[in-house]
């Protein structure tokens, strides 16, 4: 009767506790899948942003930082428009920082009817000056 009933106990639990596992079927998109690598060399951080409020006041963001304390980091931000199948930088604003710290932009500006974007550009110099990286990213576009 004890053997039993430690049987059973042991196939409960096996059925209640258990976490089910599917095997791929290697169908997958490649790029979901494998290690996870630095997206830049030089720049630790790059971020632009972008939002418009009903009253079309824009409010433009952008961050970013070097990974080493001996590097400087130049922000440029541009607010652009799309006109005529293309982009037109209407506003920029630029900011800077040494070593590990964020260059920060936060500006607003008041835009017209349209679709929008930010491009963040980050450059990164050494400690003589040369530039090591540049790179640009883009925030997803607004309409207002």
């Amino acid at each position: 009767m004890k053997k039993f009933i430690c049987i059973g106990i042991l196939v409960l639990t096996a059925v209640f506790f258990s976490v089910p596992a599917y095997a791929a079927d290697g169908t997958q998109n490649a790029e979901t899948q494998g290690v996870i690598t630095p997206q830049f060399t030089y720049i630790s951080l790059l971020s632009p942003g972008l939002s418009i409020n009903s009253s079309g006041k824009a409010t433009c963001i952008g961050l970013a930082s070097a990974y080493d304390n001996s590097h400087t980091t130049r922000l440029t931000v541009e607010l652009q428009k799309f006109n005529a199948g293309g982009w037109s930088t209407i506003k920029s604003w630029s900011a800077s920082s040494t070593g590990t710290s964020v260059a920060t932009v936060y500006e607003d500006y008041y835009v017209v009817h349209g679709t929008y974007r930010v491009c963040a550009t980050a450059k990164v110099y050494n400690a003589s000056g040369t530039l090591l990286e540049n790179k640009s990213l883009y925030s997803d576009t607004a309409i207002y």
